[in-house]
């Protein structure tokens, strides 16, 4: 019998729904406006939801930094996904100013789903 490993995720409180695409079999979503119960200080979420399914599989998260800590950029990425273990899971995979910017950090964060879902040859499409 295997165990069911646990995904660290984001623990958001609110969030606004700025955009959704169809990405192969997930429907991405795109948050924004986030308030957490925690001390992580939310700009953006994307969520990878299966079809059929209705939890997140995995989560991209812009995250301001507090500027003593800004010294590489005002913003880092981190990385939330079934498949990655406990030690890479929540990991900063980067920190840069771009990730402050929707548009420039939801194509970061769709080439970043296209590699961990495997969805190569696949293409995001807006849903409205």
């Amino acid at each position: 019998m295997t165990k069911y490993k646990l995904m660290r995720k984001p623990n958001i409180s609110t969030a606004i729904p700025r955009q959704r695409y169809k990405f192969g079999a997930y429907t991405i979503i795109v948050l924004g406006e986030i308030e957490s119960n925690d001390q992580t200080k939310y700009e953006y979420l994307l969520a990878a939801v299966k079809d059929g399914h209705s939890d997140p599989e995995a989560y991209i998260t812009s995250e301001r930094v507090p500027p003593a800590e800004a010294d590489n950029g005002s913003h880092v990425v981190r990385v939330f996904a079934k498949q990655l273990d406990q030690q890479q899971a929540g990991k900063i995979i980067d920190q840069s100013d771009s990730w402050a910017h929707l548009e420039t950090f939801i194509s970061y964060a769709l080439s970043g789903f296209r590699h961990m879902l495997q969805l190569q040859g696949e293409q995001p499409v807006p849903l409205s």
